[in-house]
């Protein structure tokens, strides 16, 4: 709840402190003596629009600051602690206003932009000014409101949610469905190229194995010759390498004995005997592994004729052909990858629009069953407040989308205000008092259910006096019993109901206006109610007249 507000240098105000009770406060003052600054200051403090044209003449900043008790209030808790505010009981709205035109807001001391103020303010305090009134005729206000009553608030969130995020994905969809005809032409190419490449059937090692068995092929008398001589050389010559080294090995074991020298060397020989006998054995064999096929060099040629032509189209290397082929694989599967992205999407895109119609025929059963017992509640509540023969309705209509981010449906509220009349939407039917009426009777109705804990309501009573103004102000104090309710008036009966009531006054000394707001006493209270009901001169019958309004109010009890 409000527990303070402070105000230095706005319009007439020069500094000013005012605290405030729980239940109704009611805050009255002569025509023009400023009641509506108190409630632009609750606004500037909230985040409202600021100019220079609100700071005190001759001075050259102005300062509002709001004090809330946060105990009760979970929701403002966890948004200060979301922002890395300490949360303790009392929360802090403070705007500075300076000439130049910049204005400052802080929150708990700490600098804060004017929109996130707003955000906060939602969960403190609600303004019903004129403007907030008119906001009642928008048909999205409208059905917030049946959300709160019917306890689909937190459902209707989540529906939105689910909203945004379907539209999120089926933009997604859309735009990887025009990349992918976008893509198509640079798929085709790719597969084109892609077969170029499979119809040669390269591998890895495709051009370096072909590469080596033509150069066997085409040098194979040579490499007969040459093997063929080497066997000679080392084995089958009358003249050997085999040969020599034997006889060298025999000649040195004869005197190895005699120098130790000799035996490393005899060893050495005896070692280089072994692989020489390998030699002779791979070059005894290696004819029958050479390949003299004409037929198979022609194939072979033809292979790496291709394999060349192929290299020369791209521009590469012979031996990099398999990793362009890998390259060009790799690029059309990237850009194949749309397609089980795109399903991958529809598949989100249809749990979503399930869960989202699951969602919204429950909330939609829930709004019918709450609308009829909100109407009806309504109904009731206007009959005392000059609307006796009113009549209130909620209507609904499909929405006009799908898959709306409210729902299926969209709400208008509907009122008849005298018999015989046709049920009619508020905006074309209610005036601006009965709209002020209106707005206070679905406050009561739904009054449970909000979870703001003030309400401000500035001249609510506009174009209604005597008993009407009466039931105003029961109406008024009994919406107390859930909320802090704040309210300027100029109904004396409104005002005799108030717990607190504070009065503005305005002087003009040395040509300087002063505009100040005051707790009253009970005797001054009296006071107050009796000029707000006599004329120029308070005399004895309206003052006990006061007295008795006084008196009687506040000892009703009023049920609900």
């Amino acid at each position: 709840m409000l527990i303070q507000m402070d105000i230095e240098n706005l319009v007439t105000i020069e500094k000013s402190s005012i605290l405030f009770s729980t239940g109704l406060t009611a805050i009255t003052g002569e025509t023009g003596t400023g009641k509506s600054i108190l409630m632009d200051a609750i606004d500037l403090a909230l985040g409202g629009r600021a100019t220079e044209q609100w700071i005190r003449p001759g001075c050259e900043r102005a300062e509002i600051a709001l004090c809330f008790d946060i105990r009760e209030l979970p929701q403002a808790k966890r948004w200060l602690h979301s922002h890395d505010l300490e949360s303790t009981h009392e929360c802090i709205l403070r705007r500075v206003l300076s000439r130049d035109g910049r204005s400052r807001s802080f929150i708990n001391g700490v600098p804060f932009p004017v929109s996130q103020l707003r955000v906060l303010a939602e969960h403190l305090i609600q303004m019903h000014g004129q403007h907030e009134q008119q906001s009642l005729l928008q048909t999205d206000m409208q059905l917030n409101l049946l959300d709160i009553f019917a306890g689909t608030e937190d459902d209707a969130e989540t529906l939105g949610a689910l909203s945004r995020e379907r539209t999120t994905l089926q933009t997604q969809i859309t735009t990887l469905k025009t990349n992918k005809e976008k893509n198509q032409a640079e798929r085709d190419w790719l597969q084109f190229q892609l077969d170029e490449f499979k119809q040669l059937h390269i591998e890895e090692n495709t051009f370096r194995q072909l590469d080596q068995e033509h150069q066997q092929l085409t040098h194979a008398d040579a490499l007969l010759q040459n093997t063929s001589r080497a066997l000679h050389l080392i084995t089958e010559g009358e003249e050997n390498a085999q040969a020599f080294l034997h006889q060298a090995l025999s000649a040195l074991e004869s005197v190895q004995h005699a120098d130790p020298m000799i035996t490393d060397i005899v060893n050495t020989i005896r070692t280089t005997l072994i692989p020489l006998k390998e030699i002779e054995t791979d070059l005894r064999h290696y004819p029958d592994k050479l390949e003299l096929d004409a037929e198979r060099l022609t194939q072979v040629e033809a292979r790496l004729s291709a394999l060349f032509n192929l290299a020369r189209k791209y521009k590469i290397k012979p031996e990099d052909l398999f990793h362009y082929q890998q390259d060009l694989s790799a690029r059309l599967s990237n850009t194949s990858h749309g397609d089980a992205e795109i399903t991958h999407l529809i598949e989100q895109l249809e749990a979503i629009e399930k869960k989202y119609l699951n969602l919204a025929k429950d909330i939609s059963e829930k709004r019918k069953t709450g609308a009829q017992k909100l109407a009806k509640n309504i109904t009731t509540i206007l009959k005392p407040l000059a609307l006796e023969k009113a009549e209130f309705k909620i209507q609904f209509e499909p929405a006009t989308t799908s898959f709306s981010s409210t729902g299926q449906e969209r709400v208008i509220f509907l009122i008849s205000t005298n018999p015989g009349q046709p049920l009619q939407p508020l905006a074309q039917v209610a005036s601006g008092g009965e709209l002020s009426r209106i707005s206070l009777a679905i406050h009561i109705a739904t009054a449970r259910q909000h979870t703001v804990p003030t309400l401000v309501f500035d001249e609510i009573d506009t174009g209604i006096s005597g008993g009407t103004a009466e039931k105003v102000g029961k109406l008024l104090r009994l919406l107390a019993n859930v909320h802090q309710v704040l309210c300027v008036t100029h109904a004396p009966q409104v005002a005799a109901q108030a717990h607190q009531h504070l009065i503005v006054k305005k002087e003009t000394q040395n040509n300087a206006t002063r505009s100040t707001a005051e707790t009253l006493t009970h005797a001054a209270r009296i006071q107050e109610l009796a000029r707000m009901l006599g004329g120029i001169e308070i005399t004895e019958k309206t003052l006990a007249h006061a007295q008795e309004m006084m008196a009687k109010a506040q000892a009703e009890t009023v049920n609900d």
